[in-house]
């Protein structure tokens, strides 16, 4: 077999892994306040889900392990897509400190709408050790009755840079 055989071989087998993710993950979601849903997991494999009637997550801010006042960056790291109609998506970020208002810290948006990928936005220097990340899906389109939009998202990170 060729190079190219192998190379095809070993592509094929890790995209079709890619998106494949723990079933027992995903079905433990909990609702908490203003109807934002989060999965109850804990560590580095939670998956998070939004669709057309839960558009939000929260993501605590955990003070003993995320070192976020020096991180430069939220990495958003969107796993799976499920959206046919390919209605124009975009996400915002915000960060809610514990005792003020949320604050806006950008956008992003997929492209093509149904393309999965990691995506970042900058701290601006206002996350502290406290409070929560906020990862609201916005949809620009009408949206016709029994459409179906599906996202799923890991674990929100910070980046120092």
């Amino acid at each position: 077999m060729s190079i190219y055989g192998r190379l095809l071989i070993v592509f094929c087998v890790s995209s079709t892994s890619y998106g494949a993710l723990d079933p027992a993950k995903q079905s433990n979601v909990n609702t908490i306040k203003q109807g934002i849903t989060f999965n109850a997991n804990e560590g580095d494999d939670t998956v998070y889900k939004l669709d057309i009637s839960n558009p939000s997550i929260s993501q605590p801010i955990e003070p003993k392990t995320d070192d976020v006042e020096r991180a430069k960056f939220v990495q958003v790291e969107v796993v799976e897509v499920v959206n046919p109609k390919k209605y124009a998506l975009t996400f915002e970020v915000h960060y809610q400190p514990t005792s003020s208002a949320k604050i806006y810290l950008g956008s992003f948006s997929l492209y093509p709408a149904d393309n999965p990928g990691k995506f970042i936005v900058p701290t601006q220097g206002k996350v502290k050790n406290e409070g929560a990340i906020m990862l609201s899906m916005v949809i620009s389109n009408k949206i016709d009755p029994g459409d179906l939009v599906k996202i799923r998202v890991k674990r929100i990170r910070f980046l120092k840079g």
